[in-house]
Order: structure tokens, then sequence, then C-alpha cells
């Protein structure tokens, strides 16, 4: 499935810049809006990989939309402001996740903010996906070790011999650790 990027685009004249940044090979058609309310609107239906914003809108200005939108979806946002503007677009939106261009851009200049912000977004989803797996393995360890203190309270046990025991348990069943921590668990709570 190709990226899909919405574009907020006040004057409504940026559409060969766009097919030049995102074209069809890679990258679904644009989806062009003139405003930031309709942006707003649109984001919650589909899924976006970027927001580019042409300030200023047919609503307001455009940065602070910018970080709203970058805020609340989760989203990167390339925001391509007037070059008399850009000193103070970019330091109002400097802790974001928007990246800022002043027009009139060099064409290489914006392919390598796109380039920029696409790998970014890619590493920050790796990083996720390793969190997201690191809190699992935690999960699981404060599983096993929850049953190693109740074998330790129940039977009075050494934290290595309920550690060995479940370990045994798991490879005799060819399970996992956690598994068997979770069937002794529930047992050990049914006769409490």
């Amino acid at each position: 499935m190709k990226p899909l990027i919405l574009a907020a685009d006040g004057q409504q004249d940026h559409e060969g810049l766009l097919r030049e940044l995102f074209p069809p090979a890679k990258y679904e058609p644009c989806i062009i809006v003139p405003s930031a309310s309709a942006a707003r609107q649109l984001l919650p239906t589909r899924r976006f990989s970027m927001v580019v914003i042409f300030t200023p809108l047919a609503d307001e200005y455009g940065i602070r939309s910018a970080m709203e939108i970058a805020a609340s979806f989760d989203i990167d946002v390339l925001l391509f402001v007037p070059a008399d503007k850009f000193d103070q677009a970019a330091y109002t939106v400097r802790e974001t996740s928007v990246f800022v261009l002043s027009m009139p851009v060099n064409r290489q200049a914006a392919w390598q903010a796109v380039a920029v912000v696409e790998k970014a977004r890619l590493k920050i989803r790796q990083v996720e996906r390793q969190l997201a797996r690191t809190r699992d393995k935690y999960k699981e360890l404060q599983v096993v070790s929850r049953c190693k203190l109740l074998l330790m309270e129940n039977y009075q046990w050494t934290e290595e011999k309920a550690h060995r025991y479940i370990e045994k348990t798991a490879m005799d069943h060819s399970t996992t650790k956690v598994l068997v921590a979770r069937i002794l668990l529930d047992k050990m709570q049914a006769r409490a």
C-alpha cells in the first residue's frame, strides 16, 4: 500500500510541487484541502503518512494547526512558510514533529526534507516496536517472578528451586516459562 499524503493549501497552487515531491509511482495521489478545519475533518477518516501545509490557509495562518495536527494525530507535518516568516515559524515549532521549509522552495531541499521526515518516522516506528517488545518481555518477567514468589511462599522453596521448577516444567511440556507461570498462578490462586 502506497503512503497517502494530505495537503492543506490555502491558495490551491502547489499541485505541481506536490506531484514532484510525492510521485504517483511511490505515493497515492495527494488529497488537497484549502483549510486547516478541512484537514482536521479528514485526518481521522484515513491513514495519512504525512501532512503538508502551505501557509497561509483559507481559515487561518497554519502554524498553530500544524502543531496541533502533529500532536493530536501523531503524524509528521511539513510546513511551508514565506521566507520572511521562516525564523518565527521554525522557532515556534522547534519542539514538535513539524518540519519547516521556506517558500519559494529549492526543489532539492524539499526532496531532502521529505526524505529526512520519512526516515525519522521509520526510525521512530522501529524504536516503538522495540519498546513494545521490551514492555512485553518485562510483563512476562513479572509473571514469572510473581509465580516464583508464590512458590517460595507456599512451599518454602528457595528462589533457585522455584526458578528450576518453572524452567523444567516448561521444558517437559514444550512450552514457555511464562505460560507455565500463568498456569501455576491460576492453580495457586484457585486454592487460596
